[in-house]
């Protein structure tokens, strides 16, 4: 009897471990986007290398070899947001992915595909 009740215990634990488990899946195509799928769409400045966010409304730019962000351009870049490039990358941070960027796109002058949209494969 003590030999089923064990038994009977184990069976009904497992049983309630299997609740517990989380299940990981895709979400399904339709779906929006979310964590390593979503695309953040920017606008690059290829003549001094600054990124526009239109969903969050911030900045990036390079500023003497370091990312700087903010909700507003310094005065002294301004002048260099015309002839911007529509690209999707695979971060929030377009930063992390510069390189992949200037090689597609250029820096430090204007890319004659302007208003390019772009689908990163990262």
């Amino acid at each position: 009897m003590k030999r089923i009740r064990t038994i009977l215990s184990a069976i009904a634990l497992s049983a309630a471990a299997a609740w517990l488990v989380p299940v990981f899946a895709d979400p399904p195509p339709h779906a929006p986007a979310h964590g390593y799928r979503a695309k953040h769409g920017y606008i690059y400045y290829p003549e001094r290398e600054i990124y526009y966010s239109p969903q969050s409304s911030v900045w990036f730019w390079l500023d003497g070899g370091n990312w700087r962000v903010g909700a507003n351009l310094p005065v002294s870049y301004q002048p260099f947001t015309r002839g911007g490039i529509s690209i999707e990358l695979g971060s929030d941070r377009p930063y992390t992915e510069h390189g992949y960027v200037v090689e597609h796109y250029g820096k430090g002058r204007k890319h004659k595909h302007s208003k390019n949209n772009h689908k990163n494969k990262h």
